[in-house]
């Protein structure tokens, strides 16, 4: 295959940059549902993501900042001694007031 020609969208998600991001969705999207299936299931429906970053750290990101607050209170529950809570912030603007 020549450099300019069109390759498989297979071979672009097995290697390279692509390659990379497939498999680090894949992992995160590991994380996350282990992670869901520790958690009440009332948290559980808030959480987006979860993924452990380069220092260790469990991170996880739930939908508002009230279920990040209960999130907090269960590093026990999911057996890590280090977590944070991130929130993931509201880019719908329709839901806010005064904004267009």
């Amino acid at each position: 295959m020549s450099p300019g020609s069109p390759r498989c969208l297979a071979d672009l998600l097995a290697d390279g940059q692509l390659g990379m991001l497939a498999r680090e969705a894949r992992s995160r999207r590991g994380i996350t549902e282990r992670i869901r299936l520790l958690l009440p299931v009332d948290q559980a429906k808030h959480l987006i993501s979860a993924n452990v970053n380069d220092s260790g750290d469990l991170v996880l990101l739930m939908d508002s900042s009230v279920w990040a607050a209960r999130a907090r209170y269960s590093a026990g529950q999911l057996g890590v001694n280090r977590l944070k809570v991130k929130v993931l912030p509201n880019l719908n603007q329709s839901d806010n007031p005064g904004t267009n």
